[in-house]
């Protein structure tokens, strides 16, 4: 069974050679345009780690990835507050982070 495709707004139909010629074209430039997409990410994550490793980061910027949302001294904060015996959920919300934040912070992740 053969299915001819007719686009009606475009004017494109593959039951004729132009038609497919146009899709084979037009499939190819999509495929090279998403090569070179993916050269493009690697070649910027490489460019990032090279400056993080000489230290040429951007202005405000000490390393690449997503900041950290708890410091050392908020991890001692929910450690000492664990401690004295305060729920999880009640010394995160104190800190103001999410309850998994802080179970990923005391597991030490």
């Amino acid at each position: 069974m053969l299915v001819d495709f007719v686009s009606l707004t475009e004017n494109f139909d593959l039951g004729a050679k132009e038609g497919r010629f146009m899709f084979a074209f037009l499939a190819a430039a999509a495929e090279y345009e998403l090569e070179l997409r993916a050269e493009r990410q690697a070649e910027g994550i490489a460019a990032a780690k090279r400056r993080e490793a000489t230290g040429a980061m951007l202005p405000g910027k000490k390393k690449t990835g997503r900041p950290r949302v708890i410091g050392t001294a908020e991890l001692a904060t929910l450690r000492r507050l664990v401690d004295e015996g305060v729920s999880i959920t009640e010394a995160a919300r104190t800190l103001k982070i999410g309850r998994p934040t802080a179970y990923a912070a005391l597991v030490g992740r």
